[in-house]
């Protein structure tokens, strides 16, 4: 008989390039951008090279747009797509120009590129986590330095095409400074730090090690004064924690989405007596998103007679705080996903937010750790959604679209047929997973 010899097939290393490389240095590319983003803008505009900070985004949208040709996905997605390009046609007619549509579309950039390349950083998870370790030390870092010592970029704003930026925002509440750190503002601080202590207390396997990371990352989120980012941080915990009970993680999914959903509309039907709210108390904010923000933006759609159509993609958020277009400054600031959603796509965009759930169901059947934690960043950015604009937040949006991608991906293994007995699997393993 002939004898053969066992073919060993070469695992590639941690350093072999390829186009999943290529996708995990653009991810930390611009997780490393975000958390040092105040102090990156003051350095890069003293030495007159800002536009670099915008690179990220831009490499974002190229590997999204290369993703295309190849891209698997369900129609819901490719319906998305094209919702978005008819709100787009919608927002041209009520004045938005070609700006808008740019500004827009570079915005939500890194939620497209974690919808289309982000289930590849799974091939280099050890990369990402090690990424994600740097990025958070440094942020909890930032902290304690923006406390005891002055930062150069806290306050410094600079002019870029006419238009006024600011590195980082100086911002005292309650008579309490509100620190950011390396990053622009301290809400973004607080986020970063709950989404990056969530992501890896998800894929440590030391529970010990997650426990230190949990109280670290709280505390730091705490001392940044932020109030959302807290309360998601505790949910997106508790979350991890109750998995194991399937019915009880649902049950608290669906209540998340739907509280959610509602909070704005609470504003419509309730007469809050605004002259016994306390301009420094603790709930000042969320007194002020009930009564006036909220109310605000969704009476001037009824007015508009756009509460069914929105007023389109390009004519909600920061693309209209850089290219005014005139009766659209209401929709700047929303202090709610779902108004967001609402003010640019009408009931479309509440349909959208719906979707939440069955994204949330699809992670929560994961048995990997890198699934769990997709479901648990996905669903503190799911929290705070309730009281930001989260489409405006780039680490919030990279992490929801490697979330969809990933649940996409799990649909896609189940509905592929499994090899027959005869025939040999294309592939043994993802590579850099061992």
């Amino acid at each position: 008989m002939m004898s053969t010899s066992p073919v060993y097939v070469e695992k590639p290393s941690l350093l072999s390039f390829d186009k999943s490389t290529a996708v995990v240095l653009v991810a930390i590319s611009l997780m490393i951008a975000e958390s040092f983003n105040g102090a990156l803008r003051f350095y890069l505009d003293q030495a007159g090279i800002s536009v670099l900070l915008y690179g990220p985004k831009v490499a974002c949208l190229l590997f999204f747009a290369l993703e295309l040709r190849t891209f698997k996905a369900g129609p819901g997605v490719w319906l998305s797509l094209l919702l978005l390009l008819l709100s787009a046609g919608w927002a041209a007619l009520n004045g938005a120009q070609a700006g808008n549509f740019a500004f827009a579309l570079y915005g939500i950039s890194p939620l497209l590129f974690g919808l289309a390349c982000g289930d590849q950083i799974i091939r280099h998870k050890r990369l990402f986590m090690w990424a994600v370790v740097f990025c958070l030390v440094a942020s909890l870092g930032g902290i304690a330095l923006d406390r005891y010592i002055s930062l150069p970029w806290k306050g410094y704003s600079y002019t870029v095409g006419g238009t006024e930026l600011t590195a980082n925002t100086a911002w005292v509440a309650e008579d309490l400074d509100r620190p950011a750190g390396f990053a622009r503002i301290s809400s973004s601080l607080a986020i970063i730090i709950s989404i990056f202590s969530l992501y890896l207390m998800a894929t440590l396997r030391s529970r010990l090690l997650g426990l230190m990371v949990c109280v670290v990352g709280l505390a730091g989120v705490i001392l940044t004064t932020s109030k959302a980012p807290a309360l998601a941080f505790i949910g997106g915990t508790g979350l991890l924690l109750i998995l194991r009970y399937r019915w009880t993680a649902r049950a608290t999914i669906l209540v998340a989405v739907v509280l959610g959903m509602s909070l704005p509309f609470v504003g419509m039907m309730t007469d809050f007596d605004a002259s016994r709210i306390s301009p420094t108390g603790s709930l000042a904010s969320i007194y002020d998103r009930l009564i006036n923000t909220w109310p605000n933006v969704i009476r001037t759609l009824m007015d508009d007679q756009r509460t069914l159509s929105g007023v389109g993609f390009g004519l909600v958020g920061s693309a209209v705080a850089a290219f005014p277009v005139p009766g659209a400054g209401i929709f700047m600031v929303s202090d709610s996903t779902v108004v967001y959603l609402w003010a640019m796509l009408g009931l479309a965009g509440l349909f959208l937010y719906t979707l939440h759930i069955p994204l949330f169901f699809v992670l929560a059947d994961s048995v990997s750790q890198y699934g769990r934690a997709m479901l648990v960043t996905s669903f503190c950015i799911c929290i705070v959604s309730w009281t930001t604009d989260t489409l405006e937040v780039t680490l919030a949006n990279m992490f929801m679209g490697m979330a969809i991608g990933h649940a996409l991906a799990m649909k896609s293994r189940i509905r592929s047929p499994s090899p027959k007995p005869h025939e040999l699997p294309a592939w043994n393993g993802l590579p850099g997973l061992s």
